[in-house]
């Protein structure tokens, strides 16, 4: 079943040929049909790979499927997918993931026009080919170029809605900051083959003890740099909450599930590298609890229900670049797959109770969900009661459990990196029972007609029962991955079980009295370190606020300062990271080496030689064309000089 993994990518990626390459006029129906079709079959591949994989020795030892090779000198680049336990169970979870998204998509984008829905599925189909590229990967080559694919289609499909100057500036914004840590990404990786003389994941780790450390260390901290960039975590966390721009099915496929998790797997894959560096795994675990509590913090104080799945989704993943850092990459994988499971569903019910309140956001506007539309109601409950990891119950407990677990036998500082977690796990708890308390009480009667159907209720009801009954594979997951689930004592146990109880309390005495949340909010907001989009400011600004005030610059182009093709778009993208100032450095670098690099082959001088040859041309041609006039005696004329020169050149070869 290994051979079949070079076919799990295709049917996307022929689903987005069809879509976006064939000149040819299509009705709704067959771009829909295209659409979903193309981000099941993926699904329907994979499972034959899974079921070989149960009972088997194959994945786990690895087995890897050579695609293309070529060899120069002492090195060797490889294009080639691996059958392993990252490979599984992260392309089942992708394939599978997408299928339901994509399906509730064909009823969600229903009423878009045909053109914007063609170019929806056809970018949702390029990134679905991307994402199990970077899964299935078993070389840098070929990771690489499906990172760049699911960076572009982020782009494309957060700046879905083109007519609006705010998706256009989200989707900007996302593309500046996340290049820049592909970069850093990308020199890691090229270090990495300078030295290990082969671009394969398994030739790579079985050299990297032959690594000097320093080198080691450099390596490493670029590769990690840019698996957090993608992933969202400190500090290149400020593009996802602006991410929500895009469509729902985006926000739940891209920037929950699946793209944003990528630099998690990527950690998981080369966790040997990490662990080999211990700085680097030691800031990394840091940064990635510091973005769990952090973003935690900032998900309690929302009122947008999207920015508040956003920031749920950055902790979330803060708690799986923590187990990597702590040396358990099987709990992160456990959590990366039941992760996708119930945040998914969040974002797919809160879709439908936001269509429910007319099309609105906003927390305070889905009071009365219950009564008015109480299935999707139920299945966002479920889905906010995993992610709050709700004792036995639920999916989500038993993976931040493992998480948990694995932090605290961690050594000598798990135990106070565990109370930190356990902290993280009430705020979750709290933001997400907020949600369901203001969802379930009374409000408005009257309500748009909701979506009904098979694309509709199919997903959430799969996706609300794995909710549910996916914990129990959890140990699974971690022994199929190689690790070992972890025993906590039974006192962290009871307190890891309170945490989301604690949680609960906590959200309904916000509820109950509103005001002690609008004062912490308040007072969060006065001092500007929770404000969406500079949750770091504490910890930079103080230090490094002239600096980044110095590299941002002036931004009015009336000083010459900035000079750009489209400022509208430029504006756009200052507005949207003021009082961001991390983020607005980064944009504005990007404008500035615009300016001082691009710009010196602007306007490109070969172009130029060659539209005025081609101009020249044309006029020639046009010249030429005045002979022609259609007159019987000229042609004759011309005719007869034709047949004297052709005479003329005859004589003349003669004379030898």
């Amino acid at each position: 079943m290994a051979q079949l993994l070079p076919f799990v990518p295709v049917p996307a990626l022929l689903g987005f040929i069809l879509l976006a390459l064939v000149p040819l006029r299509m009705p709704r129906a067959l771009v829909t049909v295209i659409g979903v079709v193309s981000a099941v079959l993926p699904a329907l591949v994979m499972l034959p790979v899974l079921v070989s994989c149960v009972g088997g020795d194959a994945c786990q030892a690895g087995t890897v499927i050579n695609i293309l090779s070529i060899n120069v000198s002492a090195f060797t680049a490889e294009i080639a997918m691996a059958l392993d336990p990252v490979s599984v169970v992260g392309g089942i979870t992708v394939a599978f993931i997408s299928a339901m998204v994509l399906i509730y998509a064909g009823a969600y984008m229903s009423e878009e026009p045909v053109a914007d829905l063609r170019r929806f599925f056809a970018y949702m189909n390029l990134f679905l080919a991307g994402m199990l590229a970077v899964v299935l990967a078993a070389d840098a080559v070929l990771l690489f170029l499906g990172w760049e694919t699911i960076g572009l289609c982020s782009f494309l499909l957060i700046a879905f809605y083109t007519k609006k100057p705010k998706s256009l500036a989200a989707g900007t914004k996302a593309l500046v900051t996340t290049r820049i840590a592909d970069s850093l990404l990308l020199g890691g990786l090229m270090l990495l083959f300078l030295a290990t003389g082969t671009t394969r994941f398994d030739g790579m780790l079985a050299k990297v003890g032959s690594i000097d450390s320093w080198q080691l260390t450099a390596i490493a901290g670029l590769i990690a740099t840019g698996a957090l960039g993608k992933s969202a975590q400190v500090p290149f966390h400020t593009w996802l909450p602006s991410a929500m721009a895009g469509p729902t099915p985006v926000s739940a496929l891209l920037h929950s599930a699946t793209m944003v998790a990528a630099g998690v797997i990527l950690l998981v894959r080369l966790s040997p590298l990490i662990a080999a560096s211990p700085d680097v795994a030691a800031v990394v675990a840091l940064l990635g609890l510091g973005t769990a509590l952090l973003t935690a913090t900032a998900a309690l104080i929302q009122r947008d229900i999207k920015k508040l799945l956003a920031f749920s989704t950055m902790s979330q993943i803060g708690f799986m670049v923590l187990a990597v850092g702590m040396g358990s990459p099987a709990a992160a994988l456990a959590h990366f797959a039941i992760h996708a499971v119930f945040k998914s569903l969040l974002f797919l019910s809160a879709g439908i109770l936001s269509h429910g309140a007319h099309g609105s956001t906003a927390i305070e506007a889905l009071r009365g969900s219950r009564r008015r539309m109480p299935l999707p109601f139920g299945s966002f409950a479920v889905g906010a009661a995993s992610l709050a990891g709700l004792p036995v119950i639920t999916a989500g407990w038993y993976s931040k459990e493992a998480v948990l677990a694995a932090v605290w036998s961690s050594g000598l500082w798990g135990v106070p990196l565990w109370a930190l977690g356990v902290i993280a796990a009430v705020l979750t708890a709290a933001y997400s029972f907020r949600v369901v308390l203001v969802a379930a009480s009374d409000g408005p009667e009257k309500a748009p007609a909701p979506w009904d159907g098979f694309a509709v209720w199919v997903p959430l009801a799969t996706l609300a029962t794995l909710a549910i009954l996916s914990g129990f594979t959890v140990n699974a997951l971690i022994g199929f991955a190689g690790g070992l689930p972890e025993h906590l004592p039974l006192l962290a146990v009871l307190l890891g079980a309170a945490a989301p109880l604690a949680g609960l309390a906590l959200a309904w005495q916000f509820e109950r009295d509103p005001r002690r949340l609008r004062r912490l909010a308040a007072r969060l907001r006065h001092r500007k370190i929770f404000r969406a989009d500079s949750l770091y400011y504490l910890i930079f600004v103080r230090n490094f606020r002239r600096t980044t005030k110095r590299l941002s610059g002036p931004i009015d182009g009336n000083n010459g300062a900035v000079q750009m093709p489209e400022p509208p778009l430029v504006l756009d993208v200052v507005r949207l990271v003021s009082g961001d100032p991390i983020g607005r450095a980064l944009v504005t670098a990007a404008i500035r080496i615009a300016n001082t690099i691009v710009a010196r082959f602007n306007p490109d001088r070969i172009d130029l030689a060659w539209m005025s040859f081609a101009r020249s041309f044309g006029g020639a041609w046009a010249r030429a064309r005045l002979i022609q006039t259609g007159r019987l005696r000229e042609q004759s004329l011309g005719l007869a000089l034709g047949f004297v020169g052709l005479l003329l050149f005859a004589w003349g070869t003669s004379w030898r």
